[in-house]
C-alpha cells in the first residue's frame, strides 16, 4: 500500500492566536480554529499529516528561532495526528524539522536539476519536497492552505491543492482521498 501524505499549511489553515492579535508572537498565543481538530482526527486514519508554515517572523526580528521551535511543539499538542512540521524561519535557505521528543533538524533548500535552490519560502516549494518526498511521490501527496503562496508552492511541487475552507465543512474533508 502507498503512503499518502496531507502537507497543512498551519497559521490561518488550522491554528489561529487565541488573544486575536494577527501572528502568534509568543508560543503559548494559539488554539486550533473551531472544527479543524475533529477534520485532522479524520484525515489521520487515510494519511500521513505534516505540517509546512512559514514563520517569517524569525527573519524579520519579531521573535526568535528557539520561540518559533517552541510555537511548533505547542502546535504538535495541539494536534496529535500531525507528525512532525516543517517550517522556514528565513527567507528560504532552510528549514526545520519538528517532531515529538526529537532535537529540531535543519535542512538547506534542496537544489534543482540544474543545482539551484529551491526556496523553502512558500511560494518556493523546498520545504514540500524535504516534507513529503522520503514518504510519498507528488501524486500521493495533497496540500491544504490558506494563502496564494500555499498554492503556488505545491502545485508547482505537482501536489494536489485544497483550500482551507475544506477544513470546515465535514461533507468535503471526509471524501479527501
Amino acid at each position: 500500500m502507498t503512503t499518502k501524505v496531507l502537507l497543512v499549511d498551519l497559521d490561518g489553515t488550522i491554528r489561529q492566536t487565541a488573544s486575536g492579535k494577527t501572528f502568534i508572537d509568543e508560543p503559548t498565543d494559539q488554539k486550533a480554529i473551531e472544527g479543524v481538530q475533529e477534520a485532522i482526527e479524520h484525515l489521520s486514519q487515510k494519511f500521513v499529516i505534516i505540517g509546512v508554515t512559514n514563520q517569517g517572523g524569525v527573519a524579520a526580528g519579531h521573535k526568535s528561532l528557539a520561540s518559533a521551535i517552541e510555537e511548533q511543539r505547542i502546535t504538535l499538542d495541539l494536534f496529535p495526528q500531525i507528525s512532525e512540521i516543517f517550517f522556514c524561519p528565513n527567507w528560504g535557505d532552510s528549514c526545520y524539522q519538528i517532531s515529538r521528543g526529537n532535537e529540531p533538524i535543519e535542512f538547506s533548500a534542496p537544489l534543482s536539476g540544474d543545482g539551484t535552490k529551491i526556496s523553502c519560502r512558500k511560494p518556493g516549494y523546498g520545504m514540500l519536497l524535504l516534507a513529503s518526498r522520503p514518504l510519498a511521490e507528488a501524486k500521493d501527496c495533497i496540500m491544504i492552505g490558506d494563502r496564494p503562496e500555499d498554492k503556488t508552492a505545491a502545485e508547482t511541487c505537482g501536489i494536489k491543492f485544497f483550500w482551507a475552507s475544506v477544513l470546515r465543512n465535514p461533507e468535503e474533508w471526509q471524501n479527501l482521498k
